[in-house]
């Protein structure tokens, strides 16, 4: 099983960063509903979702309306704990 595959569930909102938060950098990542998981139109397992906000260099960037997203399960280059997670909890 990889590392976050049962983070979520479908319908269930998740956080994914694109690097791990730290002091004296701001944060990039994305929030959505998800509305599927396992093999992505990108090519990999993951979340399939549907983009609510997006922050890249801590700013909240525009959210076309039906804008989709891909978060793998695992990534081989710096993974860490709460790279993904879940915000219906």
């Amino acid at each position: 099983m990889l590392k976050f595959e049962k983070a979520a569930k479908i319908g269930q909102t998740i956080r994914a960063y694109d690097f791990k938060p730290m002091v004296g950098r701001n944060d990039c990542y994305l929030e959505g509903k998800v509305v599927s998981k396992g093999l992505t139109k990108a090519g990999f397992d993951g979340f399939t979702i549907e983009v609510i906000k997006t922050v890249f260099d801590g700013q909240v960037k525009e959210t076309l309306d039906g804008e989709i997203g891909y978060i793998p399960f695992e990534v081989s280059f710096m993974e860490y704990d709460g790279r993904v997670i879940n915000l219906s909890r």
